[in-house]
């Protein structure tokens, strides 16, 4: 782990002597921390801020010291993490050691919502991701949410791909970005929040480059690019925060008329920025536009997606809830360096209002069809729906936070919100997908919830 003052408050409590140096300097930050099961994944600077002042810059700059101090002498791991290396490194020789059974071809259609499983019969982890289509084979890769129970530590174990001929019957390529399972301080660590990874091929290169979130302190990129599709990768930039902004979800939508590329991110939770990138596509260079400036909780955008149709660009994002599927926003704009202006909830008919309990993560254009687009989302927590009643308690409630003389909750509205899912204990592994085609009415965008559909339904 990265010893100091942006260790979270559960990484300081693996260490006895960490504990003892947090004890000495802020003796009430743990037991502050305890009362709330998700502050345990706070950092100690951020806790320090929402404690109105009770501690000095002073304190925290002795206590940074101390802990890195300690990091040294402990070589950065903890002892809890050097027992955590060897479990994990006993799982992916579990993973290794797996047969291989008889591949079975038997989806014939999409079922928006139902676990949709590869041609091994295992469900199919390729969370948050995206999709291309390259010599006749569609490939799909994403976050690989198997060994994600809500109960261990691991948030992301690397990178999956599959490869399908019909759409319809996936095979599993592997993990064309693994795990890094023997340094607790790699960006590509089990533990490490590691989100929404975008592939996109530089033409101009030849090269592939895929960009990865690490969301939590850091708040920046992980940059790789590789020769194919399948990899390996190269990390070529790592805890990147382009123009020093803290990022969140973000998607690249390349302008195929000059191969440049853009970047669009949620920045410090203040608004959306498009970023122009350089030719490698692995660095920032300018940014373009701003849009969804100046919005709370659970009101400021996340899950950005882009895309390009008949000369427009289109945005697609969702609150900021968690894994709390909320309703999403559309919107559009002339150019890829243009404001984008927002046009509305794109669901149609969703009694829910949280966007058929899903969040969007990609839209991909199908090749070989005239006009289909296709979102592909994330049912996080299948588990918990969401309907109405509850999308406006929990709205409500979350606002609240930041604007409490605006929205009003009740203490029973409260104890909704902390039943909610939390990022740290959701079980992401049973996450399912909710892929969909999207309706055009001019500029507008339409989607409409299907029980099953086929490609072969559209020209």
């Amino acid at each position: 782990m990265i010893y100091g003052i942006d260790m979270q408050i559960r990484q300081t409590n693996e260490d006895e002597k960490a504990a003892a140096l947090l004890d000495k300097y802020i003796p009430e930050m743990r037991g502050m921390a305890a009362s709330n099961k998700e502050a345990g994944g706070f950092s100690i600077r951020m806790l320090s801020k929402y404690m109105n002042g009770a501690v000095s810059e002073e304190t925290l700059k002795q206590l940074d010291q101390e802990l890195k101090k300690l990091g040294i002498e402990n070589g950065g791991i903890s002892p809890a993490e050097k027992e955590r290396i060897k479990l994990y490194q006993q799982i992916a020789a579990k993973d290794a050691s797996k047969k291989n059974e008889k591949e079975i071809f038997c989806n014939t259609e999409v079922r928006p919502g139902e676990i949709w499983r590869d041609t091994r019969g295992n469900r199919i982890e390729a969370h948050a991701g995206g999709m291309l289509y390259e010599d006749g084979v569609y490939y799909w890769y994403g976050e690989n949410k198997e060994h994600t129970d809500g109960i261990s530590r691991i948030w992301t174990w690397g990178i999956r791909l599959y490869a399908s001929r019909d759409f319809y019957n996936w095979t599993d390529m592997g993990l064309i970005i693994p795990p890094v399972l023997d340094d607790p301080n790699s960006d590509l660590f089990p533990e490490k929040r590691v989100d929404r990874p975008h592939i996109v091929k530089n033409k101009k290169t030849g090269k592939y480059v895929c960009w990865l979130k690490l969301c939590g302190a850091s708040a920046s990129f992980v940059v790789l690019t590789a020769d194919k599709l399948t990899g390996p990768y190269t990390v070529v930039r790592e805890q990147y925060n382009p123009f020093g902004m803290k990022i969140g979800d973000f998607d690249i939508s390349v302008d195929e008329d000059n191969q440049i590329a853009y970047l669009y991110c949620d920045a410090e939770h203040d608004m959306i920025v498009g970023i122009r990138l350089d030719e490698t596509y692995t660095e920032g260079m300018e940014i373009v536009s701003k849009q969804y400036e100046h919005l709370h909780p659970p009101f400021c955008r996340e899950a950005v997606t882009v895309f390009e149709r008949k000369k427009r660009l289109y945005m697609l994002t969702s609150g900021m809830t968690g894994y709390v599927p909320n309703q999403s926003d559309s919107a559009v704009a002339g150019g890829y360096e243009d404001t984008f202006v927002s046009i509305g909830d794109p669901h149609v008919k969703d009694a829910s209002m949280a966007s058929f309990n899903s969040q969007i993560g990609q839209v991909f254009k199908v090749p070989g069809k005239k006009d289909l687009y296709v979102t592909i989302a994330d049912r996080w927590v299948p588990e918990y729906i969401v309907d109405y009643k509850r999308a406006d308690i929990l709205r409500r409630a979350i606002a609240s936070n930041h604007a409490p003389e605006k929205y009003q909750v009740t203490d029973e509205e409260k104890r909704e919100l902390m039943k909610a899912p939390m990022l740290e204990s959701a079980n992401t592994h049973l996450a399912t997908y909710v892929l969909l085609p999207i309706c055009f009415d001019g500029d507008k965008l339409k989607i409409e919830w299907k029980d099953s559909w086929k490609l072969e339904d559209y020209e």
